[in-house]
């Protein structure tokens, strides 16, 4: 399999990050319900199960520049048949996907004031980071009243939107397989000539 794409399939990187961002979102999001559902937030055996979710949160972070990088300088493959109006809606529901990846752990960092463990090494909360103390006493503001807002913008975004635009994309991909049947999941899928 090749690296990079060709104007018929997605190459091994592009795939790469697709699948491993699309775990860890899900990932993060199951994760998130199970404690929301069936245990205390606020307890102390709630955090090693958050430390999971946050720990895929910022992986999904970690992944969005590279594959950012990646899509912008590799062409994705040619649009399937279909008007002008699918291909904007498509387009626009790819980025709006991206948006997602890069907004929902920058708000998900920025309103944590706990350190995740990554086993090997810790990223400390962002209420103990230099920028945040800059923030602090530039702006005199404590962590309550900036981490709230920061909080509400994820949830938000977590409750009500990214479901949306994920169930879209997934519908949309299985639409092109049993419906269409057009190539467009094929193609990103490993494995597959």
């Amino acid at each position: 399999m090749r690296w990079t794409n060709t104007a018929t399939r997605y190459g091994a990187l592009a795939q790469f990050f697709h699948w491993t961002s699309a775990a860890a979102f899900i990932g993060a999001y199951a994760i998130v319900y199970y404690v929301i559902w069936f245990m205390d937030d606020m307890s102390d055996e709630a955090l090693p199960v958050l430390n999971i979710h946050w720990a895929l949160g910022l992986l999904v972070g970690a992944l969005v520049l590279p594959r950012l990088w990646c899509r912008w300088l590799d062409v994705p493959p040619q649009d399937p048949p279909g008007s002008a109006l699918e291909h904007a809606l498509a387009h626009t529901a790819h980025w709006a996907l991206y948006g997602l990846l890069v907004v929902m752990p920058l708000t998900g960092y920025l309103g944590t004031g706990a350190p995740t463990d990554f086993g090997l090494f810790t990223v400390t909360g962002f209420n103990e980071t230099a920028l945040f103390g800059w923030i602090g006493r530039t702006g005199s503001v404590g962590w309550e009243a900036f981490e709230a807002p920061i909080d509400a913008v994820h949830h938000f975004l977590g409750k009500y939107v990214a479901w949306v635009v994920v169930a879209l994309h997934v519908a949309a991909a299985l639409t092109h397989h049993w419906v269409r049947r057009d190539d467009v999941l094929l193609r990103m899928l490993p494995g597959r000539r």
